[in-house]
Formats: structure tokens, sequence, C-alpha cells
């Protein structure tokens, strides 16, 4: 999967559940002839990943218009401290900052089906997740 821009809406903390969230219009096909970019499908997606600790961010919001994703990566496969799970750690790099964490892995729910769209935004009326 690749996630460079995609529009972060919101970022839902870690609280008892610990994972973190990023509400996203994640983009599945870009379309293209030979000479020029005609759109893109895309849809709402929640990403989330699970079971984060080690959670660090470093943000920077002078310059913002729309938030994207430019690159996620993970790296480092190691056992959690009770051996019993997997962990990665993860970098969530933004056109504003990064996000970075040690997590057991994620999930990416689209929650409607991708439409054709000249934007890479859909935009959020409401930007709470679903």
């Amino acid at each position: 999967m690749g996630w460079h821009d995609a529009t972060v809406y919101s970022i839902t903390f870690p609280q008892a559940n610990f994972t973190i969230s990023f509400d996203i219009d994640y983009i599945f096909k870009w379309h293209r002839t030979q000479t020029e970019l005609r759109g893109w499908d895309v849809a709402p997606c929640t990403l989330e990943f699970q079971n984060i600790s080690d959670l660090k961010m470093s943000l920077d919001w002078q310059m913002q218009g729309d938030t994207t994703i430019l690159d996620i990566t993970r790296q480092n496969r190691q056992l959690s401290p009770n051996g019993k799970f997997v962990c990665w750690d993860y970098r969530v790099e933004l056109d504003v900052g990064v996000v970075s964490f040690t997590a057991t892995g994620f999930e990416q729910v689209v929650r409607t089906p991708s439409i054709f769209s000249e934007s890479q935004s859909l935009g959020r009326k409401n930007r709470v997740l679903e």
C-alpha cells in the first residue's frame, strides 16, 4: 500500500485502547494518459495502528493548507516486552512533520466505495471518525 498524497483530516490519539487513528482520503488509483493526469479514485478511510507505544510527534503548521501524508514506513521488527507479539517501528511522514511510534500492526477501513475525483481530497462535512 502507498499513502503518498493522502489527505489527513484528523488524528485520534491513544486512550485505553492503545490505538492511533488517521481519518484520510486514500487514493486507490491515479488516472493518467501519456500527457496528462485526469484524476483519482479516492475514498474516505480510517487508518488505525494497534497496540502503540513510544508515540512521538513533531509537527509545524506555520504554512498550513491541507495536511497530506508523504510516506509511511516500518522497520525494526521486534518482540513486545512480554515476548508475545511482533512489533514494528512506524514513521508517518506528513507535509507538516512526523508522527512515529511502535505498534503491532495496522488496519485500514474503507468507509465508502472509492469514487473518481478531479481532486485528491474529497473534503469532509463532518470530520468525526465513523
